[in-house]
């Protein structure tokens, strides 16, 4: 029976310490930015506050945010932002993410690193699949979705799409999830400025040499805005 009890307790004590172990933390935050704990506790943000699982992550108006997470992706979050830390993991095996967006605009970074790779953001219903990319989005009644690198996958209502090229962008509501469309690069520019994102930070500067002409796609009312 001890040797019971024992086993036991380290299994409790290992998954607690996965459960409550940080798995980020605050780099950078301008204005006010707060965190929320799965026991209630509220706490100022500041660069190097850890983020745990089950963490809110509230973001106030005028106000920004970045994070840097253990597998080295990052997120820049912007003013009136809400994003919670659902489940995270990372080892040599396992890249795992689950968080969801309530409303606000961020751009996020991260590469597939390991073999498996399983990263999602939930947002009103809607499913993002991450597959090692970077892109920016902005979340509310209506949302839109915006690809720089990689791949990204939105489900929701019946239906679904996949972003697979640089400036491809969607957007998704109630009435489901519209088909892709492409941007400008002014277009872009505008979205990361409207959003108060810095897309530099994102992408470099010499992001605009690497595309081709840039002509936008944008049809209809799937044109955003």
């Amino acid at each position: 029976m001890r040797s019971l009890l024992a086993f036991l307790s380290v299994i409790f004590l290992a998954f607690s310490t996965h459960a409550y172990a940080g798995i980020g933390e605050l780099t950078e935050t301008i204005g006010k930015v707060q965190i929320k704990t799965v026991k209630a506790k509220r706490i100022d943000g500041s660069p190097g506050v850890e983020i745990n699982l089950g963490d809110l992550v509230k973001v106030r108006k005028k106000s920004s945010a970045f994070v840097e997470m253990k597998d080295s992706s990052e997120f820049q979050i912007g003013a009136k932002t809400t994003l919670i830390f659902d489940d995270f993991l990372f080892d040599t095996q396992n890249q795992k993410m689950r968080a969801r967006i309530i409303d606000g605009a961020l751009a996020y970074s991260g590469d597939k690193l390991v073999p498996n790779d399983d990263r999602q953001f939930e947002n009103n219903g809607f499913t993002l699949t991450v597959r090692g990319t970077k892109f920016a989005g902005s979340y509310g009644t209506k949302s839109q979705v915006v690809l720089l690198k990689g791949a990204i996958g939105v489900e929701g209502k019946g239906d679904s799409q996949t972003l697979t090229a640089p400036l491809q962008s969607l957007i998704f509501d109630q009435s489901g999830v519209g088909k892709p469309f492409k941007l400008t690069m002014e277009e872009l520019e505008n979205f990361f400025a409207d959003n108060g994102l810095d897309l530099s930070r994102l992408v470099g500067p010499e992001f605009e040499q690497s595309l081709g002409d840039g002509k936008s796609n944008c049809v209809g009312s799937n044109c955003g805005g």
